[in-house]
């Protein structure tokens, strides 16, 4: 049987490198052989599994998602405040959370507070044209939602099932301008932030005071605070939003968004500026603009690519373009002529400028790369469309398909992941207008859900099936939004994790309950939670043994040929069609 086989596949293999195919791939397509490969494929898959074609529309590699109960981010028990005006004290006041993971699954979520709940005023009221007032933390009979100066910063050591303050971030009572930045590093004032964990599970949380950035280091899952307190950047002219991917051991990449040229960088110009840091954020390098429009990063934990991806211009319509450095980032600039960064690539086409549609890029330590966004043709209030665009090679060939959700709808803020067995997950706020049997489109009184979706080695054209994350509307749509065509009421992003096996996919996101005591046609903001068990992956490993049983769950998506000794499906799934049959290759890069 195995000598048979052989033939077939030294046969398969010389047809498919005639043709122009790496022969990793086992595609019998229109080869003149493929009859041949068919009836003893058929014959050995009969075994353990009937032989399933797929039609070309179909995607069976569509996974099934449990979710489980959400839960909201909790507040110190001694800071609640019943008098606040929150509808539920109890909970953390915030928006746009960022969400990572180590290798053990301890999860990690900061998310920007929302400073304005102290009143109308501020300490800075004067110099904004404001009334003067104190800002709060945890601090009995003021109104006030948060719990320490530095931005949200929750931890799970238990799945998420659990959540409380990461290592030396307790509650800081007292007001503003009497906080001590040297008491601990919870009092390090800070608006918004991101999290990133290297190839040793330090985990790096940045945390911008806008004019500048607070670094704040953890070990054992959160538990243990690493470093100086209130170590501070000392780079960035200003930053709005910052973005940090990290890897290896204590390299650290930056990417902050500011309008200024920063004055220790070159005379360049940009919307992005990109830092290099090999010592675990102690100093950093290479500052230089990334020139284009609103960008994310990537990295690998354990290899050497990062990944930049990019709207080609800052405004208006045009591409999305991916940056790639092979050597972890390192260089004087993005160009190959100024280090390892790759001339940008084109990956997909960017319409109708959406106000929140910006590109997220997101990687695995397999070489898979791929980058989501939302795209407006008709207008910021829809309908919206959702690209993906997919590489299975570290960023040399790509696909690019359309995965809009609705017939007529938004998808807000979608939001990819990947895990090592490209189980690929995307995630993102909708808004059906069809929803209740509706014939209009972006109006008062329609809802806002959670939705998510994971497919394994997906490939063009292949599609998600998307389902409700969260049973709760995160918003509905006022009558104020419907006339000015205010679509902002869920902010800016949220964020994903997905486990290396791709079993379990973890949710950050916001939900707007009850109007907001000091602010004008504004909702509460609060910070939950969810986490998503996913099943249905097949095991590279056991399923595609030529010489054991073929597990139904890939039977039922095409069929491959393998054997024990060969490191086959090396290259990106590849779909060929036969007699109006369509054969499917996926790929196991874990042998390669």
């Amino acid at each position: 049987m195995r000598e048979a086989i052989g033939d077939v596949w030294d046969n398969l293999v010389d047809e498919i490198e005639e043709r122009g195919f790496d022969h990793r791939l086992v595609i019998p397509g229109t080869l003149a052989i493929g009859v041949a490969a068919i009836v003893v494929v058929a014959t050995l898959f009969s075994l353990g599994a009937s032989l399933v074609f797929d039609e070309p529309s179909s995607s069976s590699n569509v996974l099934d998602l449990s979710f489980n109960e959400a839960v909201f981010m909790p507040r110190a028990e001694e800071c609640i405040d019943e008098g606040n005006g929150q509808d539920s004290p109890e909970f953390a006041i915030g928006y746009e959370p960022s969400l990572a993971m180590d290798s053990a699954g301890n999860l990690f979520i900061t998310a920007h507070k929302d400073l304005r709940w102290g009143g109308t005023g501020t300490p800075l009221g004067p110099i904004l044209g404001g009334p003067f007032d104190f800002w709060y933390a945890c601090e009995e009979g003021e109104d006030t939602t948060w719990d320490y100066w530095a931005s949200w910063l929750w931890k799970s050591n238990d799945g998420g099932l659990t959540w409380g303050a990461g290592d030396n971030f307790e509650p800081t009572p007292g007001n503003h301008l009497m906080a001590n930045y040297l008491a601990g590093g919870s009092e390090c004032l800070g608006d918004e932030g991101d999290i990133a964990v290297d190839g040793e599970d330090v985990v790096y949380y940045l945390d911008t005071t806008l004019e500048d950035n607070w670094w704040h280091k953890f070990l054992d899952g959160g538990n243990t605070y690493e470093g100086g307190i209130c170590d501070r950047m000392n780079t960035m002219a200003a930053d709005d939003r910052p973005w940090v991917a990290a890897q290896g051991d204590g390299i650290v990449h930056y990417l902050g968004n500011s309008g200024a040229s920063p004055p220790e960088c070159s005379g360049d110009v940009g919307r992005y500026w990109y830092y290099h840091s090999e010592n675990g954020g102690d100093s950093f390098s290479q500052c230089y603009a990334m020139p284009g429009g609103w960008s994310t990063i990537a990295a690998e934990a354990d290899g050497t690519y990062v990944y930049v991806a990019q709207e080609s211009s800052d405004g208006g319509s045009g591409n999305v373009i991916v940056r790639i450095s092979d050597d972890y980032g390192r260089g004087t600039g993005p160009s190959p002529s100024d280090g390892t960064w790759q001339e940008p690539v084109s990956v997909g086409p960017r319409n109708g400028n959406c106000p929140e549609g910006y590109p997220v890029i997101e990687t695995n330590e397999v070489g898979t790369v791929a980058v989501i966004w939302a795209d407006c043709p008709d207008g910021g209030t829809g309908p919206w469309d959702m690209r993906i665009a997919l590489s299975y090679d570290r960023g040399i060939n790509w696909s690019e398909w359309e995965i809009t959700p609705f017939e007529r709808g938004m998808n807000m803020y979608p939001f990819v992941s990947i895990s090592d067995n490209d189980v690929i997950s995307v995630a993102f706020y909708g808004l059906d207008f069809d929803q209740n049997g509706s014939e209009d489109g972006y109006t008062a009184g329609k809802e806002w859900f959670l939705y998510a979706g994971a497919l394994q080695a997906p490939q063009a054209n292949d599609s998600w099936d998307f389902s409700i994350a969260d049973p709760a509307p995160l918003h509905t749509v006022t009558s104020y939004e419907e006339s000015n065509g205010d679509t902002h009421a869920l902010h800016d992003f949220f964020e994903t994790v997905i486990s290396a096996d791709g079993s379990r996919l973890g949710i950050a996101y916001q939900q707007n309950i009850g109007l907001h005591p000091f602010e004008d046609d504004e909702e509460q903001r609060y910070i939950k939670f969810v986490s998503v068990n996913i099943s249905g992956i097949f095991d590279v490993e056991s399923d595609f043994a030529i010489d054991g049983a073929v597990d139904s769950t890939f039977a039922s998506d095409g069929f491959a040929v393998t054997d024990s000794e060969r490191s086959l499906f090396c290259s990106p799934p590849v779909v060929q069609t036969w007699n109006s049959i369509t054969l499917r290759s996926v790929p196991a890069r874990r042998f390669c």
